[in-house]
């Protein structure tokens, strides 16, 4: 139930100081091959794709699955080393739990995407997305979710950063980069080493765009996450609660990006949805 767990590719191992540096190509590999499998739509589902040019962005490859019983429409960005290619597991799991259109998007130097690897390009390509997914009618009527794995979370919030969302749902994933960054070091070594985040990484604010969306979340955690751990995500729980944010937190057994294959979390984002869901036309 999990794309592919977070890429060390781009992390710089220094190691006669034992220092890892977390910088924008951390986040944004640019060498990760491409998986063999490609998407398959979940059963009832029909698939359309794209290459969208957003101007003054870059082109991004996206794919939308339409449930034709739904006018509510899920936004899934996948973890570091996702590829829309592999996500066939993911998208059967988020079509059984929430039931709407899904759409899915390529990261920069996947799927034939251009957005620039860079955290500028990153906050650009959300809003700029959004507005070309409206144009182009794949956004629904009846409500508008986000769902971020991992890394991914920090793309689904700058993403409902300018409201219009009915929620956020996030899954193992820290509140800003440089922790989700830190995640990507193997926790055996992850005492023993210094962590050099790069300064632009300050830039992405990504607890205050998730508070800004006004959106209520759905913060989902795996007990034996060991990226992201239970008690990381815990602490974002309550850190959001403290700043009035509406929050909903669940966790599940299992590790890092398996959420989805639990049942009880299928059912949390199942009564989410329907919770915050708009009624069509709305």
């Amino acid at each position: 139930m999990r794309g592919r767990t977070p890429t060390l590719f781009a992390l710089s191992f220094a190691l006669g100081g034992c220092t890892v540096a977390i910088n924008q190509d951390s986040f944004f590999p640019q060498t990760m091959p491409a998986p063999a499998a490609a998407l398959t739509a979940p059963p009832g589902y029909t698939m359309e794709e794209a290459l969208i040019v957003l101007p003054s962005v870059g082109a991004v490859h996206v794919v939308r699955l339409d449930n034709p019983a739904s006018e509510a429409t899920l936004i899934y960005s996948g973890g570091n080393g996702s590829f829309v290619a592999g996500q066939s597991q993911m998208a059967a799991a988020l079509a059984d739990a929430a039931k709407t259109d899904i759409i899915l998007y390529d990261y920069p130097g996947r799927g034939g995407t251009t957005v620039p690897p860079t955290i500028d390009a990153s906050l650009a390509n959300g809003p700029a997305l959004l507005e070309a997914l409206r144009a182009r009618g794949w956004i629904g009527r009846a409500g508008l979710f986000a769902y971020g794995l991992s890394f991914g979370g920090s793309q689904a919030a700058a993403m409902v950063r300018n409201g219009g969302f009915d929620g956020l749902i996030i899954e193992g994933s820290a509140a800003d980069i440089p922790r989700i960054g830190r995640g990507f070091v193997p926790a055996l070594v992850r005492p023993f080493v210094l962590l050099r985040v790069d300064p632009v990484l300050a830039r992405f604010e990504y607890a205050e765009y998730a508070i800004a969306s006004g959106a209520p979340i759905l913060l989902v955690s795996s007990a034996d996450d060991r990226i992201v751990a239970a008690p990381i995500m815990r602490d974002f729980a309550t850190d959001l609660r403290a700043k009035k944010v509406d929050v909903t937190f669940v966790s599940v057994p299992g590790g890092h990006g398996r959420a989805l294959g639990d049942p009880a979390a299928r059912a949390a984002v199942t009564r989410f949805l329907a919770t915050h869901a708009r009624p069509a036309g709305g």
